[in-house]
């Protein structure tokens, strides 16, 4: 946990680990005749969450892992799919919105949403609803760092350059951020030769990257746990990579670099093809309350766009600048804006050639 945080919230319910769930994998909580099946990233909605709705509803929910924003995509762009709603940020979602394959939100059917403001609302869009929002930044191991990196010069030129002990990821949207925030960029950018300037930074790193895998999926999984000792992660990954097994203590910290971060808001959309859209308008309705908001918020370790949800969270969340960064952060973060389907295509190939040649050695 980050140094200003160092006790769990009050309601965090030790030890609790996020059910894992897929399509052929029922969560057996409860004995429910209808299911809503979550497309998510793993250790990103509460458990204590899933009982209440279940309990409440007596609708199991599933849940399907990614760990990048490309294979997500990738899920829903089969038209086979069984998504009831997905966990996207504001580019894929009006990406796939304007291919009439996400649900057009109708705050009719979201009367508690009314608790989100027009600022967040704005940030997804017209096809999805604030769910959490954070910063991009580098999680550590302090046990084995002796000062935090101040800079994204420490995970992108590492002093111990031939050593493999980072993980990065495989996001071509997340992974090259981060240089071009370094080189003074905008991520928005599609200039051949700026996004070249961050390619060969990340490939004079690659020596010492372990992988491009998630951190929470490879630690998780206990691949590289012995030897990372820093990673790019975004904000709270922290809190879940010190509950890994055979982590004591809580070794890792998140700190946003000097130069400044990417603020990013996930949003939750409803597929267009769900035969469960009144289940799924339910939940969206469940996870905008308030209390549930709250709930989800304190024991993720994630800031909540839901304003009357902060109001409830204890003060060591609402202080903990590693969740609500401080002014000065947000006045250095750029946003991702929506841009020519040619540059993100560009920005695939670049990632698509950084890790098949790290793969190849």
């Amino acid at each position: 946990m980050n140094d200003n945080n160092p006790e769990s919230p009050a309601w965090r319910l030790c030890g609790a680990v996020l059910v894992a769930a897929s399509l052929l994998f029922p969560s057996g909580l409860v004995r429910a005749t209808e299911t809503l099946t979550l497309l998510n990233w793993e250790e990103y909605l509460s458990e204590a969450v899933i009982e209440r709705w279940q309990a409440e509803t007596g609708v199991a929910l599933q849940q399907i892992y990614f760990d990048s924003g490309d294979k997500r995509d990738e899920i829903l762009a089969k038209p086979e799919h069984r998504i009831d709603l997905v966990v996207a940020g504001r580019i894929s979602s009006d990406r796939f919105g304007s291919r009439s394959l996400l649900e057009l939100i109708s705050d009719a059917e979201l009367p508690k949403l009314r608790n989100v403001s027009q600022r967040w609302r704005d940030s997804c869009g017209a096809y999805s609803v604030p769910y959490l929002w954070g910063t991009l930044g580098i999680v550590y191991r302090a046990d084995r760092i002796a000062e935090a990196p101040q800079s994204w010069a420490a995970l992108l030129q590492p002093t111990k350059r031939d050593e493999p002990h980072i993980i990065m990821m495989e996001d071509h949207e997340d992974i090259l951020a981060a240089p071009l925030i370094y080189q003074q960029r905008s991520i928005n950018t599609s200039d051949n030769d700026e996004l070249r300037a961050a390619f060969e930074l990340l490939q004079a790193q690659s020596s010492a990257v372990l992988t491009y895998e998630y951190a929470i999926t490879s630690l998780k999984s206990q691949r590289h746990l012995d030897q990372a000792d820093m990673a790019l992660a975004y904000s709270g990954d922290q809190q879940v990579l010190n509950e890994v097994e055979g982590i004591e203590g809580e070794p890792w910290r998140y700190v946003v670099p000097k130069e400044g971060t990417l603020l990013w808001v996930d949003c939750l959309s409803i597929p267009a093809n769900t035969p469960n859209k009144a289940l799924a308008y339910r939940f969206l309705n469940f996870i905008s309350d308030p209390e549930i908001a709250a709930l989800n918020a304190a024991e993720l370790g994630v800031a909540t766009p839901n304003a009357a949800a902060r109001a409830l969270l204890p003060d060591a969340i609402r202080q903990d600048p590693s969740i609500y960064p401080p002014d000065e952060v947000l006045e250095r973060s750029q946003v991702f804006e929506t841009r020519p389907m040619e540059a993100t295509q560009t920005r695939r190939r670049i990632i698509s050639a950084l890790i098949n040649a790290h793969d190849a050695r």
